[in-house]
């Protein structure tokens, strides 16, 4: 996974689940999803281990996400790691 903001690029991190805050709820995103782009609400960025426990949590206030080839990339205009 990727995160950039408009004033920086965070060091990629790799996650066995990610999950983004959408409309809906929340959105999962796994290895071999179907490339899509998604557009995020406010609230929480999580990725996850093998065993499903949250390791890194980052809050933002919308964006974007694109996945594709295993890769998610999400572009906000703020966050805050928690």
């Amino acid at each position: 996974m990727k995160i950039y903001t408009p004033e920086k690029t965070y060091k990629p991190q790799k996650a066995d689940k990610v999950i983004v805050p959408i409309k809906q709820g929340n959105f999962t995103i796994i290895h071999g999803h179907a490339p899509r782009s998604q557009l995020l609400t406010d609230g929480v960025v999580m990725l996850l281990d093998e065993n499903n426990n949250a390791y890194k949590k980052w809050h933002i206030n919308g964006g974007v996400a694109e996945i594709s080839e295993d890769v998610c990339q999400i572009a906000v205009e703020e966050i805050e790691e928690i």
